[in-house]
């Protein structure tokens, strides 16, 4: 939401509001942190985030192979730099842009098939599939809730860019490394709205955690500013 958009709205566009949100979000960092299947804080922990075991195939005249995926991991969801945020006092929404330099997917492959359906190839070995330039956007619309603010919607857009794949000990030639990099690619690209729910989900229960600290005068307070900070509209 721009600020015009704010202002036209009705709303007020809280640049203290937007400072305390930043604070929330950065305390909620280390809880995203934690062994794979373990709940910390209430929620499964973002970082690293376990991928369950696939099996993939692929069939062309010139190869067929079947590749099992397993003991993957997804790392660096928790180290996300703050953008930009919009918080808009009177409507309690919340807008936020996060950004990723990196997100790294690692795991092992076996691989089984033929080569023009009569030659066998087999490999197997560790992988890395790695993203840089993610982009999140996070909107999350706040409720009073006995006496305190809560979350009480947030959903997330993930948009994944510049994908690379790295596979170690790959036989079979270029054919075959190409179909496999191909597949990992569009592995990571399948997890996409896992990844985004996942992570909504997370930061709902993480802001809520950190809320639950502050009664509504107090959060409210948080997320107002005078009018000399006021970029559009006003609080009265």
């Amino acid at each position: 939401m721009t600020e015009q958009s704010a202002a036209e709205e009705g709303g007020a566009v809280s640049a203290a509001g937007e400072e305390a949100i930043r604070s929330l979000l950065a305390s909620c960092r280390e809880s995203m942190k934690g062994e794979p299947g373990r709940t910390t804080a209430g929620v499964i922990p973002l970082d690293p985030l376990s991928v369950e075991t696939q099996i993939i195939t692929h069939q062309h005249p010139a190869l067929t192979i079947s590749v099992k995926l397993s003991n993957m991991a997804l790392t660096g969801l928790s180290e996300f730099v703050i953008e930009e945020v919009k918080v808009n006092v009177q409507l309690l929404t919340i807008t936020v842009s996060l950004a990723y330099d990196t997100l790294l997917l690692d795991g092992e492959y076996e691989l089984q098939g033929k080569l023009v359906k009569v030659i066998p190839i087999s490999a197997r070995g560790p992988f890395t599939v790695t993203t840089n330039n993610a982009k999140v956007t996070l909107r999350a619309k706040l409720k009073e809730c006995r006496g305190r603010l809560e979350v009480r919607d947030l959903t997330s857009d993930l948009i994944l860019e510049g994908v690379r794949c790295r596979l170690a000990q790959m036989t079979g030639g270029a054919l075959v490394s190409k179909v496999l990099n191909s597949l990992l690619t569009d592995l990571l690209r399948r997890e996409r709205p896992r990844l985004a729910h996942e992570l909504s989900a997370a930061l709902k229960t993480l802001l809520n955690n950190e809320l639950k600290n502050f009664n509504l005068g107090v959060s409210l307070q948080l997320l107002q500013t005078s009018d000399r900070l006021m970029r559009r509209g006003s609080l009265y």
